[in-house]
């Protein structure tokens, strides 16, 4: 009878375990998450295409930039999502990988312009992103991490655009 006792209070313990984890994987912390690594991802990955294939040698250190620091941050939710048993995605979404293919079809001033319209572009939306988890979030961990990127993404984004008008400028005088 105590086997039995034991045996149905393991099975609902781990019912119960079950139904918590997949209740936090679908918080909207976990989304929060997820598509701060989708975005970390394209950032490193566009900063390697930048490397190799911009003209502008503000936008390869641009780039240089980009993959320094979204490692680290990269890096940084990685460890912070696995203490709270949420998987990062290891490949870019189909809209991320889309954006990546379509800036990998470019080439020369092109591929300068639409880098850094892609960087504005995105930088201002991981922002957004960063400010709704800092003050919507329900995890004080994710909260607080989130809060602390914010003035780094807001100085990336002003390099950005800072950089855009002198590859205009650049086009323009050739």
């Amino acid at each position: 009878m105590k086997a039995i006792l034991l045996l149905v209070t393991c099975v609902l313990l781990s019912a119960v375990l079950a139904f918590s984890d997949r209740f936090e994987t679908d918080s909207p912390d976990a989304k929060f998450v997820l598509a701060a690594a989708d975005g970390g991802m394209l950032e490193v990955k566009l900063g390697e295409l930048a490397v190799k294939k911009a003209t502008a040698a503000k936008c390869k250190d641009f780039g240089k930039s980009m993959i320094k620091d979204h490692t680290k941050v990269n890096n940084e939710l990685k460890a912070l999502a696995g203490k709270k048993q949420v998987s990062i995605p290891t490949q870019l979404s189909t809209a991320k990988q889309q954006m990546y293919d379509s800036l990998n079809a470019q080439s020369g001033e092109q591929f300068d312009m639409l880098y850094m319209n892609m960087m504005i572009a995105s930088h201002e939306e991981t922002i957004g992103l960063f400010q709704s988890e800092s003050n919507e979030g329900k995890d004080p961990d994710f909260k607080k991490w989130a809060d602390s990127k914010i003035p780094a993404l807001k100085h990336h984004l002003e390099m950005a655009k800072a950089l855009f008008p002198q590859n205009q400028k650049e086009s323009s005088v050739k």
